[in-house]
This record gives C-alpha cells, sequence and structure tokens, in this order.
C-alpha cells in the first residue's frame, strides 16, 4: 500500500523532530501528507513517490546528520508498518482508527486553507499521535490515548470553525 509508505516515512520525519528543531516548513509538510489520501484518492505512484521524498527532504533539513550516519539509532527511520497490521486485533483496529481520524482532520485543515492558522498546540496533536502509533502500546492506554484523540479533534474543529 503506497499510502503506508507515506504513514511510514512520516513517522520516521516526526521521529527526527523529537531531537532537532523543526524548520518552517515541518509542520505544513506533516498536515498535507497526513492529509494526502484523502484530498488526492486518486494519485498515481509518481506523484506519490514526489510526497514521499518531499518528506524525506524535510527529515532531512531537519536532521541533517541522519542522511549519511554510519551508525543509525533509529529514531529518525521509516516506521514499519507491518507492526500495526501484525499486532492483536483490538489494538490494530484502534491505531488504523486514530490513523483515519487523523487523516480527516488534516484534510480539514488542508483544503480549508487552514494550515496558516495551525496554532502549536494543533501542530503537536499530529506529532503526538503519529508517535504514539508507532509505539508499542497495551490496549488500556492505547483506549485512553483514542479518547484523547477524539476530545483534541473536537476542540481542534470548534476553533476552526470560530
Amino acid at each position: 500500500m503506497e499510502e503506508n509508505k507515506i504513514i511510514s516515512a512520516l513517522i520516521g520525519l516526526v521521529g527526527a523532530c523529537n531531537n532537532n528543531p523543526k524548520t518552517e516548513n515541518t509542520d505544513q509538510v506533516i498536515i498535507k501528507a497526513v492529509a494526502f489520501p484523502l484530498i488526492q484518492p486518486e494519485a498515481d505512484a509518481e506523484t506519490i513517490q514526489a510526497l514521499i521524498e518531499e518528506i524525506y527532504a524535510e527529515k532531512y533539513a531537519v536532521a541533517p546528520g541522519c542522511a549519511t550516519c554510519q551508525t543509525p539509532c533509529g529514531n529518525t527511520s521509516d516506521y514499519d508498518m507491518d507492526r500495526i497490521y501484525n499486532a492483536e486485533a483490538d489494538i490494530r483496529n484502534l491505531k488504523l482508527k486514530i490513523l483515519s481520524a487523523l487523516k480527516e482532520l488534516a484534510a480539514e485543515l488542508y483544503s480549508g486553507q487552514k494550515l496558516n492558522m495551525l496554532s502549536e498546540e494543533t501542530v503537536e496533536f499530529f506529532y503526538k499521535a503519529l508517535s504514539y502509533i508507532s509505539f508499542d502500546m497495551g490496549i488500556d492506554s492505547l483506549l485512553t490515548f483514542w479518547n484523547e484523540v477524539q476530545e483534541t479533534i473536537e476542540k481542534i474543529r470548534r476553533k476552526i470553525q470560530e
């Protein structure tokens, strides 16, 4: 699935931002890439690959040493989406539900031309959610996070409608 390659690369970019300052473009790259499957559902392989290359370019702008690192730490590596698909059904379904909710919100922000109005809180929510998707969590912790995701999305939607 091409969409999985986008999410995989995005999680690597988010990892790069955990230990390095993001650039002025990072937030928009993240929102655009999360929204991409919904805003361009008919995208061809070339367009998808161009987006993935944009994500990598941003990751290496944030953490330039990672491009040539001889001993990768794994913090900025692409995420193995099989970890989600091979997880217990409850965990897999909840992580996929979180991803779906993120895509819907990102598409609303992106297509509604709200990117210039993103609060730091909104942006941090995307970074946190993408990170959490990559964590090995028990179902109780993941359910707690799912509740937080729902509340945060509702709060963001209220703000952008003001």
